[in-house]
């Protein structure tokens, strides 16, 4: 009859198992010294050799020809009846099904009796801590003055449901789950004696299932083997547990932290269609964000669940991404995972959430940003043309796309910009603030010759509108911020620009949301009711295809500077009060 690996490869010695030296060094020098306590308790999670290490002791103490070695001798009577499973001496409990005050009675009379062969009568008691709470108490006096021909072993996997009174009577050993390195090398070496061929990138899929339990991964490895006809490699063992396959868990954490959606979307298409469960395939990227966070934090420390080839391939992986890159990531794949569960469309979240993941912003250092920022102002200062503006007007006036200022004749004062009849003044001041005092005739600057107007490219503003249209302009701004707010204020982003065939033409600067309100019919009823009250010969208005206000400040090297800097957009350009001239000495204040 076939016998399962757990079974047939089981320790027989002490130096055979795996990942506890702390515990067997101990044992082992106790034996060879005659320092064998009465009870011991073995704690610590399953498959990781508590109840193996229990039974070496128990045969070491059992076998009559052993003096000072720590090591049964294997032939004696009482080391041969541990090879047929059989052994006199030493008696295994189960008090999961033993652990009533009535069973330990019968134990605390049969410890009376004197040992078969040996020179120890072994009790090893497993999962201890399931006894009631009168057995317990029924079982301190002989724990804790048992008969010198015997030596309680008990085990647990949870020692916190032991009394304190039972724990103090004991010598406790914590044993630790196994680390991956050693059960991946435990694995090679079986797998090469039993001349089973097999993928080494099969092995660390069977060693993270197993959680650190040798147990655990003989299991899954005797299953492996038969689902594999006798091979093993990654696919059909990745299959078999159920898990993504890392080719596609690869392929998508490559992608993401590539910036790839493309490939991103690729890889969640293949996934699907070879059948993988989305959600467990985004949390299998998940942990594989989480070690390289880990690895690229703390490179000497990398997840306890990998082996250093492992962890050198990961941090070559994590080598270019940087740690806000893997957090970010992390974020989105969590916050898309949870969205998974509830949704109906379970593909659809997983591929939004990548996609965001892809088109992550550029994260910047605040000093990059400080520098940005000073050559933008330096290169404000300058000005497009090299030349540095006197008055910080100037450079606004450029930015809203109007002439630059000349100097005035004398002592370089800026000049009024040239407009027509009308006087200089807003053509449509902003909501709430005051028109400018109108000045007089003795205030106007004196007149300078205006150079030929040159022909407007494509790209120049339009002519700003006559004195009438712009108030009439106004009026119906006014009206309909009286009846809707929110609509009047995206109107006072635009400028009329002429009456045409019975539509008043106006340019703008219009951002999505601005497009989104003129579209709405109720809205663009409510304005044209306005233009047919207040605008004469105007029943409709439509947005001209000249340039929009401002649309100099657009192509300002300054502004795409700040945008390029900071990642924004413009939202809207505003026309500039321009500013009252400073009193002079005599004037009245």
């Amino acid at each position: 009859m076939y016998q399962v690996l757990a079974r047939k490869w089981r320790p027989q010695v002490f130096d055979a198992v795996v990942g506890q030296d702390a515990v067997t060094r101990t044992l082992r020098n106790a034996l060879a010294s005659g320092r064998v306590a009465h009870a011991y308790l073995f704690t610590g999670p399953r498959g990781v050799g508590k109840t193996t290490t229990a039974r070496l002791l128990a045969k070491a103490l059992a076998c009559t020809a052993r003096t000072t070695e720590p090591e049964a001798c294997g032939k004696c009577p009482s080391c041969l009846d541990f090879v047929s499973g059989a052994p006199v001496d030493v008696l295994e409990i189960d008090a999961a099904s033993n652990n009533g005050v009535e069973e330990i009675r019968t134990l605390r009379e049969n410890v009376k009796y004197s040992p078969a062969r040996g020179r120890f009568k072994v009790y090893i008691v497993d999962e201890v801590h399931m006894l009631s709470g009168p057995a317990f108490n029924a079982f301190l006096k002989t724990l804790e003055e048992p008969p010198p021909h015997v030596v309680f072993i008990l085990a647990t996997t949870d020692p916190k449901k032991i009394p304190a009174t039972v724990l103090s009577r004991c010598q406790r050993f914590d044993f630790r789950p196994i680390p991956a390195e050693l059960l991946t090398r435990q694995l090679t070496d079986i797998l090469t004696q039993e001349g089973v061929a097999f993928d080494a990138a099969a092995l660390p899929l069977l060693v993270r299932a197993a959680e650190g339990s040798l147990r655990d991964a003989l299991s899954l490895l005797d299953a492996a083997i038969a689902y594999g006809e006798g091979r093993l490699d990654e696919g059909s063992v990745a299959r078999l547990l159920g898990a993504s396959s890392p080719v596609q868990v690869r392929a998508l954490a490559a992608a993401l932290l590539g910036r790839d959606s493309a490939a991103a979307l690729e890889a969640i298409d293949r996934a699907a269609r070879q059948g993988e469960d989305l959600e467990g395939y985004c949390r299998d990227v998940v942990e594989m964000l989480r070690r390289l966070l880990v690895i690229k934090v703390a490179p000497a420390s990398p997840p306890a669940e990998l082996t250093p080839a492992e962890a050198q391939e990961l941090a070559a992986v994590a080598e270019p991404a940087t740690v806000d890159d893997l957090v970010y990531l992390l974020r989105v794949l969590l916050e898309s995972q949870a969205e998974m569960r509830g949704s109906p469309y379970p593909r659809v979240e997983l591929e939004v959430g990548a996609i965001r993941a892809a088109r992550r912003p550029q994260v910047q250092a605040l000093d990059a940003l400080i520098n940005r920022v000073e050559e933008a102002e330096r290169r404000l200062r300058a000005g497009g043309s090299g030349v540095v503006p006197a008055r910080p007007q100037s450079t606004q006036a450029n930015l809203l796309g109007a002439d630059p200022r000349a100097a005035g004749p004398s002592g370089g004062a800026p000049a009024a910009p040239a407009a027509p009849a009308a006087p200089p003044r807003p053509a449509w001041p902003p909501q709430g603030a005051s028109a400018p005092p109108r000045r007089t005739e003795s205030d106007e600057p004196p007149p300078r010759e205006l150079a030929p107007e040159r022909g407007r490219g494509p790209g120049a503003a339009p002519a700003a509108p006559s004195g009438d249209l712009s108030e009439a302009w106004q009026r119906v701004v006014a009206a309909v911020l009286a009846r809707k707010a929110l609509l009047g204020s995206v109107l006072q982003h635009a400028m009329p620009v002429a009456v045409r065939d019975g539509a008043l033409a106006v340019s703008m600067v219009a951002s999505g949301f601005h497009k989104e309100m003129l579209a709405d019919r109720a809205n663009r009823d409510l304005i044209n009711q306005a233009i047919e009250q207040h605008v004469a010969g105007a029943r409709r208005m439509e947005l001209s295809a000249e340039a929009a206000p401002g649309a100099g400040a657009l192509a300002h090297p300054t502004v795409q500077a700040a945008l390029a800097a900071f990642g924004g957009e413009v939202v809207a350009v505003r026309p500039r009060i321009p500013d009252e001239p400073a009193p002079q000495e005599g004037d009245g204040q």
